[in-house]
């Protein structure tokens, strides 16, 4: 099996990738030159996608000038279009080497990876059980097949085979987290969390602050803190470091009782909302100024001080800026004065196309439309750069309002804005988190099989008592959830 993580360890001088850039440029370049050009810049690229998708093209390029002009071209093409994710070369790379060889078993896992963009989960698992056969005890073919069968909601198979990779590679740190996501979704939180820490091992992944910390000090855990500094580094998305601040008092607290010290090591948009929460004896600091004698990431909080139950938790415990939400009220006014009685409702259809769960939990614009003609409503959209689509719903003469060109300190005039409305209606992003942690009112919206955060099927989270969760009944299925989130709007009183 063809290993999809591999990466090169040198990289080619520029003068050498300029020169053969400008061969595989001339009008009459051959299949050679593009071919010496594109495995030169994919050798380099590593993980940057612009240089992965460049020698992509040079390497297709190639393909079309002189197929036969390297045995393995094709393969390389069908994976590092899987790598960049674009599916319908995918598609058709792998159609081609499934012609030539039908039990190309890494040809089957890209063929189905592309088909599961197109929600055709039992094309996909009938490739990923053939590709199982050809390879028996294969633990890549496994761990996909694995991931396949969790897409549909078949967790508890699922996590047997995951199992089951885990007996064929014992140190496998994906298969191990991929575990821990089906054991914290269920509420087996003391094996999820402790699987959950696999996630330390996938270096690549780790910021320029957490490679220095690793350098100077132990990884924390939970031993003693008594004359001791721990420095926890925010981790992950916004969203997890939402959530997971929460537990930084209950670690202030616990240091002061030990009679240890620590430092909250974070610089990011959520720095003011995070400042304001923190005990006085927890500093946040920006850069890299303690040497401590541990580290840890925020999202180990909860293993590190054994919390194995999540009742207890959904209370608020960020606030807005005052001032700030003073200017916001000013704002929403003046876009809802003369509308007695509307209710004001916040919104978020997509998030960050880059996120590997984008193109599930983000909703497509059409099927939103319905929902923003419930009476007595006006949205105020929440995420920057769509104001394109508003205007197109602004001129079909919904009441979408779109203010995110007064969002001049990140998340403090998110959270202001969202402290002036009735109701936020969202999709699984960092919107969500903060509105919650907010204790704002809040219909999520999440797809068939969500992030670990929501459960499995309860409309309620523990983590968050203001959020009601919206499930798609299966996969793809949003009419269902949108049709009750609008009887949910049509039950609230105007304000």
């Amino acid at each position: 099996m063809t290993d999809l993580n591999t990466e090169p360890n040198t990289e080619p001088a520029d003068s050498q990738l300029a020169d053969l850039r400008t061969r595989a440029a001339a009008p009459h370049a051959g299949a050679a030159d593009c071919l010496a050009f594109g495995q030169t810049l994919l050798q380099g690229a590593g993980r940057d996608k612009a240089g992965q998708s460049e020698a992509l093209a040079a390497l297709v390029r190639a393909y079309q000038l002189d197929p036969s002009c390297e045995p393995t071209l094709l393969h390389t093409i069908a994976q590092t279009a899987f790598i960049v994710r674009d599916w319908a070369l995918v598609d058709s790379a792998t159609t081609l080497l499934l012609k030539q060889n039908a039990e190309d078993a890494n040809a089957l896992i890209w063929r189905a990876a592309a088909v599961q963009q197109r929600n055709d989960f039992d094309t996909a698992e009938r490739l990923l059980r053939r590709a199982v056969r050809v390879v028996p005890g294969n633990p890549v073919a496994l761990h996909k097949l694995a991931l396949c069968i969790k897409e549909q909601a078949r967790l508890a198979e699922a996590e047997a085979l995951l199992r089951q990779v885990l007996v064929l590679s014992p140190n496998n740190a994906h298969a191990l987290f991929d575990l821990s996501e089906l054991e914290i979704r269920t509420g087996r939180f003391a094996e999820g969390w402790a699987h959950y820490e696999s996630r330390v091992a996938f270096a690549d992944d780790l910021n320029n602050a957490q490679h220095a910390l690793a350098a100077i000090s132990a990884h924390w855990q939970g031993e003693s803190l008594e004359g001791k500094t721990l420095i926890v580094y925010g981790e992950q998305g916004n969203g997890d470091c939402l959530w997971a601040v929460r537990f930084l008092p209950l670690l202030a607290e616990r240091a002061r009782r030990e009679g240890g010290r620590v430092i909250f090591g974070h610089d990011g948009p959520l720095r003011h909302l995070f400042e304001r929460m923190l005990p006085a004896d927890l500093p946040l600091e920006t850069s890299l100024e303690t040497r401590p004698d541990f580290h840890c990431g925020l999202m180990s909080l909860p293993l590190r001080l054994g919390l194995f139950e999540a009742k207890g938790w959904g209370a608020p415990y960020l606030s807005a800026e005052p001032a700030r939400v003073q200017a916001w009220r000013e704002r929403v006014h003046a876009h809802t004065a003369g509308k007695p009685g509307n209710r004001r409702v916040g919104l978020v259809w997509n998030g960050n196309p880059d996120h590997i769960r984008d193109r599930r939990r983000s909703m497509p614009v059409e099927q939103l439309e319905p929902l923003l003609t419930v009476p007595g409503v006006t949205w105020f959209a929440l995420s920057p750069g769509r104001s394109e689509t508003v205007a197109q719903w602004r001129a079909k003469g919904l009441d979408v309002v779109d203010l995110t060109h007064h969002f001049q300190s990140g998340f403090d005039d998110v959270a202001a804005l969202l402290t002036n409305l009735d109701l936020v209606v969202t999709i699984d992003s960092g919107p969500a988190h903060l509105a919650g942690a907010l204790g704002v009112p809040t219909c999520l919206m999440i797809d068939h099989v969500s992030a670990w955060f929501w459960g499995d099927e309860s409309r309620a989270t523990a983590w968050y008592d203001s959020i009601e969760l919206f499930r798609q009944p299966e996969i793809g299925a949003w009419a269902p959830v949108l049709a009750k989130v609008r009887e949910r709007i049509e039950m609230m009183r105007g304000v």
